[in-house]
């Protein structure tokens, strides 16, 4: 499986490119955007609690595995995550991240009857992807909710918590250096706009923290 790109292996847990690229800028400080939801210098410190910590690893794993590029653990993206939770996420923010792996937890003995760290990683992968598409799935959004912008998109899902921790998770990782340096191609100075280049099948994403 080695020679198969990651989103022909894990087709529906991928995130749009506008998404991804709204939890980069909230990563890099983008905190003063209308309805992100971050905000630094919470007045409480909180932390994740240890059955969440690992459930955090997992879920983290089953996203973004280690085939033949740095998974998101070798990338440190838990603990990025956890330290973001206690010393920079909101109070909002955090209810949002803490319910959704509570959510997922016990969706997951519900439906499989097994909490998701006693899940082999086949099954981990089997459940996600149904959780993925159900908390993903698109719902009409309440009246008055705030729209947000197209940098700061307020998604309208089922389950918002889960859009923010999936979010943060594949900004974490693709902004990281083993992401950087191992899985993408990052040019400082990329040199002129090209407006096609031609691809070969060795050729790795771009990393690119611009709009566009």
């Amino acid at each position: 499986m080695a020679d198969m790109r990651r989103d022909e292996m894990y087709p529906s847990l991928e995130m749009d490119r506008r998404s991804a690229l709204h939890g980069i800028m909230l990563l890099l400080g983008a905190a003063s955007v209308a309805g992100c939801g971050y905000v630094p210098g919470s007045k409480s410190r909180a932390a994740l609690a240890d059955g969440q910590l690992t459930l955090l690893d997992l879920v983290v794993d089953t996203l973004i595995p280690e085939t033949d590029t740095p998974g998101a653990l070798k990338s440190g993206t838990p603990k990025r995550l956890a330290a973001m939770y206690s010393n920079w996420a909101s109070d909002e923010t955090r209810a949002d991240l803490s319910g959704a792996l509570d959510r997922l937890d016990s969706n997951a003995q519900q439906t499989t009857r097994k909490a998701f760290a006693d899940l082999s990683p086949d099954e981990r992968l089997a459940f996600l992807r149904a959780h993925d598409t159900a908390a993903l799935a698109p719902v009409p959004p309440k009246p008055g909710a705030p729209k947000g912008s197209f940098f700061a998109p307020i998604p309208s899902v089922a389950d918002v918590g889960y859009h923010r921790l999936k979010q943060l998770i594949l900004g974490l990782h693709y902004t990281s250096e083993a992401a950087l340096t191992g899985e993408l191609v990052y040019e400082h100075v990329p040199g002129p706009w090209q407006p096609s280049i031609k691809l070969t099948p060795d050729m790795r994403p771009f990393a690119s923290l611009g709009p566009f």
